[in-house]
């Protein structure tokens, strides 16, 4: 631990991580809409730069394709078995303001394509153990990589961070293992060349450069939306957005013209020039009212019945502006074209169509109620191993169920009418419920206050045994 070098993996893992910023923070400007334009002339360049149009905030809808997701997104509850463990884990939350802080992870997850939830033991000042710690950390700060032989387990995470800036700045940096924790300090900028960096062990807070870990895993777990690492559920908008802002900027740039034309006067080459011009005055006529040296007004008069008498001059006219047609039609067909390639309904681009039924919104929704319920297993997979280990480092064992909000929900006359006839040709109560999107624990309560018994489980639900009765294997699983 003395000489740095001897771990090689520090250098790689943070060069990896700098390496993969750039994508995440593209990722987060085009879902804040602060997408710098792009433009294949440099002379249109400089024309919207001299309207000021060049840094104009975009129209965004790329959020939408984030947004539409996250919104059906929601955690109704963490619970095992056990009642007085389920108090535990509320006491853990509440602790750790889970209950604001998830969300976001949620939210980054699902914007940058992965997010991390850090797990660790709290301490006191003499080092002993006071609870658990759980913390809500970007990518752009953390990182996990996985094994090489097994890809399903994690290997390490990297978390790296900067403190001061320019003389002052210093390059903080933490590998995680199943067995160890090491810390890291370099002086001033990382070079990428591995035997340029000076990384030296890091216990300037007190803390010790090597910290032992008795729990066997890596303490990050990774919300993803792929394998290994997660795409931004807005990527496919990156396209459509762009265009959007190019076609909403040249708009605007056109709308002076549209309200004020720019106009035009042709010069008559055969014109007799030579009689009055501007006011009838001169230096012979001195009384009559005007002053030569300066200006007189204008014997053009604006009045409607007013006839301009214009000398030299063989025609006026003014030219049209661009049509904003060009314009807003091709902007619909972008926003289109944005629902059609990140698969979320139009509706939820442009809520100024025509109304449609309960049913066939329902059904225009289908293919986001299935990525809703699949993001559900994937985040509640490691949601569920995080606090799982949280009861680890407190000495618990318990299987933990993870429960959430229905992404269906019907509540209109024509949903309802579909539930009774289904309970009329003898689907189970439970089951007709359950499809509607009802919580389980709100349908027993429903069934057990008429004698009934329900005999399914709500399919929003990530039981104990996840990784069997859904297939889904969870690469949280340590070393």
């Amino acid at each position: 631990m003395s000489d740095a070098t001897a771990n090689p993996d520090l250098h790689g893992d943070y060069m990896a991580l700098i390496k993969a910023r750039p994508d995440y923070e593209r990722a987060d400007a085009f879902y804040a809409g602060c997408v710098e334009e792009e433009y294949s002339s440099t002379a249109v360049a400089r024309l919207l730069a001299r309207f000021n149009l060049h840094n104009l905030p975009s129209f965004n809808f790329a959020h939408i394709a984030v947004d539409a997701l996250v919104d059906k997104l929601h955690l109704n509850s963490v619970t095992t078995e056990d009642n007085s463990l389920d108090v535990v884990l509320d006491d853990l939350s509440d602790l750790n303001d889970l209950s604001e802080e998830f969300p976001v992870l949620l939210l980054d997850a699902c914007k940058y394509g992965d997010s991390y939830l850090m797990v660790w033991p709290a301490t006191d000042e003499s080092g002993d153990p006071t609870g658990v710690t759980m913390r809500c950390k970007d990518p752009l700060t953390v990182r996990v990589f996985y094994g090489e032989e097994d890809p399903n387990a994690k290997a390490r995470a990297i978390q790296s961070w900067e403190e001061g800036a320019k003389q002052t700045l210093v390059v903080r940096a933490n590998l995680y293992y199943p067995d160890r924790v090491e810390r890291y300090v370099h002086q001033g900028k990382v070079p990428q060349d591995p035997k340029r960096a000076k990384w030296v062990p890091y216990s300037g807070d007190g803390s010790p450069a090597l910290i032992p870990n008795p729990f066997g895993q890596v303490p990050f777990f990774h919300y993803r939306t792929a394998r290994p690492y997660g795409v931004p559920l807005h990527v496919n908008a990156y396209g459509p957005q762009l265009a959007i802002n190019k076609l909403i900027t040249s708009h605007l740039a056109t709308v002076e013209y549209q309200s004020f034309p720019q106009r035009y006067a042709l010069v008559d080459p055969s014109a007799d020039l030579s009689g009055p011009q501007g006011n009838d005055f001169d230096e012979e006529h001195p009384t009559d009212g005007w002053d030569p040296e300066t200006a007189g007004e204008s014997q053009l008069d604006a009045s409607p019945n007013a006839l301009w008498n214009l000398q030299g001059y063989k025609e006026v006219g003014q030219f049209d502006a661009a049509n904003p047609d060009n314009f807003l039609k091709p902007l619909d067909r972008y926003i289109k074209a944005m629902a059609q390639v990140t698969g979320i309904p139009m509706h939820a681009f442009d809520s100024t169509g025509d109304a449609i039924s309960g049913e066939s919104r329902r059904e225009a929704n289908e293919p986001l109620y299935a990525r809703v319920e699949s993001l559900q297993k994937l985040f509640g997979s490691t949601h569920r191993r995080a606090y799982q280990f949280a009861l680890q480092i407190l000495d618990e064992d318990a299987d933990v169920t993870v429960t959430w909000m229905p992404a269906r929900h019907v509540d209109d006359l024509a949903g309802w009418q579909t539930i009774a006839l289904k309970i009329s040709l003898g689907v189970p109560k439970d089951v007709a419920f359950a499809e509607a999107g009802y919580l389980a624990t709100d349908i027993d309560a429903w069934l057990a206050a008429a004698g009934e018994q329900a005999n399914t489980e709500q399919p929003n639900q990530v039981p104990q045994s996840a990784d069997q009765t859904q297939g889904v294997t969870n690469n949280e699983q340590a070393a």
